[in-house]
């Protein structure tokens, strides 16, 4: 094979490769909890089907989110009493998101909100999005 026909395959396979999405960083398992309820029972079932999805399926493999909007946003609030179960699964980067609309609606501020709990504008939309993003959803709550 003469050189010129070498580098033209070696620039082939390059931009073949090149162009291709890295799959190495993206998690085999994305999921979505959305949280609607102000119960606490309800709260104490979703971090635990959380803690067993993380347990039986390789840590590293996993991404959750949880989205607090509508009458579960007061599972994200200082005081709450997850609030110490939050902060050990965001040690374990499982991420937590309140609604603003139901931040406004009940009149919390940022600074109410669990250390680590980041706002989102709209809860709905943010579940929305993440569905289209190929996340699987799950309902905590009424």
């Amino acid at each position: 094979m003469n050189l010129k026909k070498l580098l033209r395959l070696v620039l082939l396979f390059t931009l073949m490769f090149a162009s291709r999405p890295v799959h190495a960083q993206a998690k085999a398992h994305r999921v979505v909890f959305a949280l609607t309820s102000p119960d606490e029972v309800d709260w104490k079932l979703m971090l635990g089907n959380i803690r067993n999805l993380m347990s039986g399926l390789a840590p590293d493999s996993v991404e959750v989110e949880v989205v607090a909007y509508g009458p579960g946003i007061s599972f994200v609030q200082k005081g709450s009493s997850a609030e110490s179960e939050i902060n050990s699964l965001e040690e374990k980067h499982v991420h937590f998101v309140a609604c603003e609309n139901s931040m406004r609606m009940k009149h919390i501020l940022v600074s109410d909100l669990v250390s680590g709990v980041k706002p989102v504008p709209a809860g709905i939309v943010e579940v929305i999005k993440l569905q289209e993003k190929g996340w699987s959803y799950i309902k905590s709550g009424r």
